[in-house]
C-alpha cells in the first residue's frame, strides 16, 4: 500500500507521485484508487490505478537515495552486445524497458548510448526508446535524490557523455 507524497514507478508509464488516494463508486459498487501524477509531464499527466490492482500491474517504490550510486554503476558498466536485426534488437530493449526495474531501464540506456557511439546513429525507433528510457530514469533519479527531472536528465546525460569519451 503506498501513501500520499510516495514516488512510484508504474512499468509502462514511469516516475510519479501519489497525490491522492481516493474513493470512488461505479456500477453500485465502491473502489479505492491511487491519483498518480507523472513526473516530467508537460502537461502534467494523472493516472487513476485501483488499489487493489497495484501489485498486479507491477507499481513499486521509486528507488532511495542510496541507490542512485547502483545506476551510476550501471551507466558506467561495459554494455551488452545487442542483436544486429533490428526489430529483435527493439524488442528486447522494449521489454527491458518496460520491466519497470530501474536496473535494466539504465542498461538499455547505457547499451544505446554506446549503440550510437559505434553505429553513429540511431534508428528512429531506436530514439523513441532512448528518449523513454532518459524520462523513465531521470524521473526515477529524481525522485530518489529530492531535485527537479530536468536536474536529472542532466546528470545521466552528463554521466553518459563521459562513458562515450571513455
Amino acid at each position: 500500500m503506498f501513501d500520499t507524497g510516495d514516488a512510484i514507478v508504474h512499468p509502462t508509464r514511469g516516475v510519479g507521485v501519489v497525490v491522492d488516494i481516493q474513493e470512488r463508486e461505479w456500477q453500485g459498487s465502491s473502489s479505492r484508487y491511487y491519483q498518480i501524477e507523472l513526473l516530467g509531464r508537460e502537461p502534467s499527466l494523472k493516472l487513476m490505478i485501483p488499489v487493489e490492482e497495484a501489485d498486479e500491474l507491477g507499481l513499486r517504490r521509486a528507488i532511495n537515495g542510496s541507490e542512485v550510486d547502483e545506476v551510476w554503476q550501471v551507466l558506467a558498466s561495459n554494455p551488452n552486445e545487442l542483436p544486429s536485426n533490428h526489430k529483435t534488437r527493439h524488442s528486447q530493449l522494449r521489454d527491458k524497458l518496460h520491466t519497470g526495474d530501474v536496473f535494466q531501464t539504465a542498461e538499455v540506456l547505457r547499451d544505446l548510448t554506446w549503440r550510437q557511439k559505434e553505429e553513429d546513429h540511431l534508428t528512429t525507433r531506436g530514439k523513441r526508446i532512448y528518449k523513454e528510457a532518459l524520462m523513465f530514469l531521470s524521473g526515477e533519479v529524481a525522485a530518489a535524490q529530492e531535485i527537479d527531472v530536468v536536474e536529472a536528465e542532466t546528470e545521466i546525460r552528463e554521466r553518459l557523455q563521459e562513458i562515450r569519451h571513455a
